[in-house]
């Protein structure tokens, strides 16, 4: 087994029925049982064929990029990296025979099925349904992935979590009935508008993100969703609700975990790129916390 690409990730170089299984020999840790190792390949000379195969060169760094993360750009045995979808795609060997429907209604000499292997939510990776398309995908045969550069462009952001605020805090206590003002600071990378290039290949992708929405989870099973950051709360407002960003719990927070409601505020944003002779978009998220006690309103009895 060739030496592996460093800084790629233990869950990457593990695939179901690939290549050896892994032993104590390896010079990976093992893997479950149900997993074989593969070796890690990168940068190939660039090759838009179909039968384009992963280099077997380990000379240079992992230069593709998925959800902020790092990958190999092609892994033996697994293919090349596609930036649209975060799969590994490779053709199918052999072909679907002509009338399949992989074909999707094309002939075998139009286009070709691609066996695809996808990064999940947790890091690890699985097999994703064949899948017939007339061009190679991004990135295959060692092409620059646009959508990777965009990926990597986003990574020079530094985009972070909201700098959320709530009135009242967690320092004061509400009221049930009383409005709670909700906010978020705007800061390029808090908010956006951001804005940043990434280069490869020859080819420059320009990257802008920004929030689009804030969906604010108060933690009593009601979620508010915000267009806007908020308005901050001044004293001189008194009890009026706020005009853009706001909530009013009708329970008390004595029976939640330290007696407060726990908040939960998630940006959306919405990142537009365009580079290459090609354009397109995605989303990312950043989510932050906050607490609130709301207390229920006593009565006062004159003697």
């Amino acid at each position: 087994m060739p030496p592996l690409a460093s800084g790629v990730s233990l869950s990457l170089l593990c695939a179901i029925s690939l290549l050896q299984p892994c032993s104590a020999e390896a010079d990976v840790a093992p893997c479950a049982s149900k997993f074989v190792c593969v070796g890690v390949q990168t940068f190939a000379p660039p090759s838009t064929a179909a039968g384009a195969t992963p280099a077997d060169s380990t000379d240079h760094e992992p230069d593709c990029s998925w959800n902020g993360v790092q990958h190999p750009c092609s892994v033996l045995d697994l293919g090349w990296f596609n930036g649209n979808d975060g799969c590994y795609w490779q053709p199918a060997s052999p072909q679907p025979p002509a009338g399949d429907p992989l074909w999707q209604g094309h002939s075998p000499d139009d286009g070709a099925v691609y066996s695809r292997t996808c990064l999940d939510a947790a890091g690890g990776i699985t097999a994703a349904p064949d899948h017939w398309s007339k061009d190679p995908p991004q990135g295959y045969g060692g092409g620059v992935d646009l959508v990777g550069l965009a990926h990597q462009a986003v990574d020079k952001m530094l985009l972070a979590d909201p700098a959320i605020t709530t009135a009242p805090n967690s320092g004061s206590t509400g009221l049930i009935g009383m409005p709670v003002w909700m906010w978020a600071t705007v800061s390029p990378t808090t908010w956006g508008p951001n804005t940043a290039t990434a280069d490869a290949g020859g080819d420059s992708v320009t990257a802008t993100a920004h929030v689009t929405s804030m969906a604010w989870t108060m933690g009593d099973g009601h979620t508010v969703t915000c267009s806007s950051a908020g308005t901050p709360y001044n004293a001189s407002y008194g009890g009026h609700a706020s005009p853009d960003c706001g909530y009013t719990y009708t329970n008390t927070s004595a029976n939640q975990p330290h007696a407060q409601f726990h908040i939960t505020a998630t940006a959306a944003w919405t990142v537009d790129w365009t580079g290459g002779g090609r354009q397109g978009q995605f989303a990312l998220t950043r989510t932050s916390g906050a607490d609130v006690a709301i207390a229920e309103a006593q009565a006062v009895v004159e003697p």
